[in-house]
């Protein structure tokens, strides 16, 4: 740590979970982790202190049931912290809201989660007044996923009950201008940005509501939960805000003081991170977006600080030292030439730290042929990005055959993403190409957003020399990472963030924490992209 670092460095930040659940649940994945001691073992690794937990069963079968079990899962460790899934009473199939708070008292349980959608039930006055007008008296806590219930019951619950903190968990990004007027309404809100991504949001977040309403979770076993405190670990807000969010806020809701837990240091990568500073082993983002000078919107998304002053800045205070560029409005704005022309203002401001991708539209650009050569032979891009979602073209179309035959001449990479496409569709594209044009290196992108897509893209990276598999996605799949390498090999695999579609700092916490070797993680944040922008031959 040099002297200028040296006055960021700082006590480590104790971070208290407050989205994970433990146990079986319906469907799981076989390769997806759900032992409690698996998700001690990931605590342990992201220097989580402590987790408030529900039972997965309390949502794919029955609270009681899951409720029950769940005693068994908390002996495990004084780091977890139970909650108690809870549901109106009027079948008769749950207890009475008074009979449910004397349990959770003697039972040591300090919040309740409702799954409204997954337990037939509407969260309105009528169906479940009784029950959360009793949590909000006992000042219990109640927790809720975005994906059960609209903004507009949100509206309704937070309306009749204003003494009733509500945390919404799982809430995607993209979704401020629906979720920031409930919050300036309702100052019993609060948050957790396990899905809420969006670029920059938790400044924005911070800005707007202070540092009280927000909270950690990281949505484990199903994602990364080193993922979850990158955000907050290398947040540009004042160090006492991010303890609050990192677990002082959840301590207090709870009236709980956890165990101090040291800072993780499995490496030379998570021992700078935990502290948010730059990572010093190169880092190459090879999926990148930009908004124009002066936007802060992409495709109606709120895409804030996403011009390449702020990306730099941003990347800069990460440590990621180059990014490969495709322009916001050029892909899903509509203008690929606009898009280019943005991404050559770009890499002309900052040449050392900014590569192209040259995206092009086959519905306007009447002569692909001349477009290619242009952007790549004239003006040195070195790589090519083909969009199904705006041109619906398939990537196999005669139309782009000269535009790949040039790639191929002149050993340029590809970003492809399935676009809407089907998996079947798109993966025989991809092996069509690869087969055809071995000197570009393709990139599937997205390839770790699930365990099924990890699966059926390890395949056909393993059939082809030339296909590369891209991380980066909202799901930030723990383990799944890990799977890639193993399956398809270290050499392989891509960093990439999205950025600033979402905010890059997810992104690098999730290969930061993942199980894997310094090695490992050097080809896969850096090594693996420098060699195929060696290999290119402009």
């Amino acid at each position: 740590m040099d002297k200028t670092e040296s006055q960021f460095a700082r006590s480590p930040l104790q971070f208290f979970d407050c989205n994970s659940n433990v146990g079986k649940i319906g469907y799981k994945h076989r390769l997806q982790m759900w032992r409690t001691e698996d998700i001690l073992a990931e605590m342990d690794r992201a220097g989580i202190a402590g987790a408030l937990v529900y039972h997965g069963m309390a949502k794919s079968h029955s609270p009681s049931y899951g409720n029950g079990v769940l005693a068994g899962e908390l002996q495990k460790s004084q780091r977890l912290f139970g909650c108690w899934a809870a549901m109106p009473d009027q079948a008769g199939d749950f207890l009475s809201p008074e009979t449910l708070v004397s349990e959770l008292k003697a039972n040591g349980i300090r919040a309740v989660k409702i799954f409204p959608k997954t337990h037939q039930f509407d969260p309105d006055r009528r169906t479940a007044g009784k029950l959360f007008a009793e949590l909000e008296r006992q000042r219990i806590p109640l927790l809720v996923d975005a994906a059960e219930l609209t903004f507009s019951q949100l509206a309704d619950m937070l309306a009749d009950h204003p003494e009733l903190t509500l945390l919404l968990q799982g809430q995607p990004w993209s979704q401020e201008r629906r979720l920031f007027p409930l919050m300036d309404e309702y100052p019993q809100l609060c948050i957790e940005f396990s899905a809420l991504q969006s670029n920059a949001i938790i400044e924005t977040a911070y800005e707007r509501y202070g540092a009280e309403r927000l909270l950690f979770g990281s949505g484990m076993p199903f994602k990364s939960p080193g993922a979850a405190r990158s955000l907050i670990d290398y947040a540009q807000i004042p160090e006492e805000a991010k303890r609050l969010i990192a677990g002082g806020n959840l301590c207090r809701l709870l009236g709980v003081t956890l165990s101090h837990t040291a800072l993780p240091a499995e490496d030379e990568v998570t021992a700078r991170a935990s502290l948010g500073l730059p990572i010093q082993i190169p880092v190459y983002d090879s999926h990148t977006h930009l908004i124009e000078d002066g936007g802060g919107t992409g495709s109606g998304f709120p895409m804030l600080r996403g011009d390449i002053d702020n990306m730099i800045k941003a990347y800069r205070a990460i440590g990621i030292r180059k990014m490969s560029i495709a322009p916001w409005a050029g892909i899903n704005g509509g203008d690929s030439e606009a898009g280019n022309t943005i991404a050559e203002q770009a890499i002309g401001k900052y040449p050392d730290e900014v590569e192209g991708y040259v995206v092009i539209d086959p519905n306007y650009v009447t002569d692909v042929e001349a477009e290619a050569r242009k952007w790549h032979v004239e003006k040195g891009f070195k790589g090519m990005k083909p969009y199904y979602f705006l041109s619906r073209t398939p990537y196999t179309a005669p139309v782009y055959a000269p535009w790949w035959k040039l790639a191929n001449e002149l050993r340029l990479y590809a970003l492809v993403d399935p676009a809407g496409q089907s998996d079947s569709v798109y993966t025989s594209q991809i092996e069509e190409l690869a087969g055809r044009y071995p000197e570009v290196s393709i990139f599937m992108d997205h390839a770790a957003r699930s365990w099924e897509i990890a699966e059926l893209y390890a395949k056909v990276a393993n059939r082809f020399d030339n296909v590369y598999l891209q991380l980066t996605y909202t799901s930030v799949t723990l383990g799944s990472i890990e799977y890639l390498v193993r399956e398809a090999g270290v050499h392989k695999i891509m960093f990439g963030t999205d950025s600033p579609m979402r905010d890059p700092r997810p992104q690098v916490g999730w290969l930061a924490y993942a199980n894997l070797s310094i090695e490992e993680k050097k080809a896969l944040f850096g090594g693996n992209m420098k060699r195929v922008w060696d290999r290119c031959l402009v």
